[in-house]
């Protein structure tokens, strides 16, 4: 009888898939508010409140444009997480003893199924004040992929991209997934012994 993995086609190649299987052994799941919440977290108090703080400071003469000027920083922390909310997808990641399927990034893109021969390294590393499995594959090319189909077809402005290129940068690759509703340790451990009893 075939595995999930063997009706997939993905036992022995890295190949894309529309989603994230149900049926696997491991499953990082988010709840898409929970998910844009813990995603927002460090920009609401690294920019949006200190910058309302600042409006009230300016606009303390007039009570209405203090409000006015709320609202709109308000407005604006409501859309980012409603943004970050609808990119999220469930599950986010899974895992057998044949192999790893992720969403880079955790967004709206096809599932990549890396086989455990085809995965150097698995890690836990932090930013932006959120915890993100790591994932680095054996062929760089695998890496630079991933960036093309992050970025493809979709408009990124500046600080976007920037902000892009240094998480890049901190995590040491591309295949990346925000950790949301479990702890880091936990899931690394599964993964790692799906990993080991192949």
């Amino acid at each position: 009888m075939s595995s999930p993995t063997d009706r997939h086609g993905t036992l022995h190649t890295p190949s894309l898939h529309g989603r994230v299987p149900d049926d696997l052994p491991v499953l990082l799941r988010s709840n898409p508010l929970a998910y844009a919440l813990q995603l927002t977290q460090r920009r609401l108090f690294t920019v949006y409140l200190p910058l309302a703080a600042a409006l009230c400071l300016i606009a303390i003469r007039s009570w209405l444009l203090t409000v006015i000027a709320l609202a709109v920083v308000g407005l604006h922390y409501v859309v980012t997480c409603l943004d970050e909310a609808t990119r999220a997808r469930s599950p986010l990641l899974g895992a057998d003893e044949h192999g790893l399927f992720l969403r880079p990034n955790g967004v709206a893109r096809p599932a990549l199924h890396l086989p455990w021969p085809y995965v150097k390294e698995l890690a836990v590393r932090r930013s932006g004040g959120v915890w993100m499995l790591c994932v680095t594959p054996r062929d760089p090319g695998e890496d630079k992929r991933a960036q093309e189909r992050e970025t493809a077809g979709r408009f990124y402005g500046f600080w976007r991209i920037v902000r892009y290129q240094r998480m890049l940068r901190r995590l040491g690759t591309s295949l990346f997934i925000p950790i949301v509703g479990t702890d880091p340790d936990q899931l690394l451990t599964a993964l790692t012994a799906r990993r080991g009893a192949r």
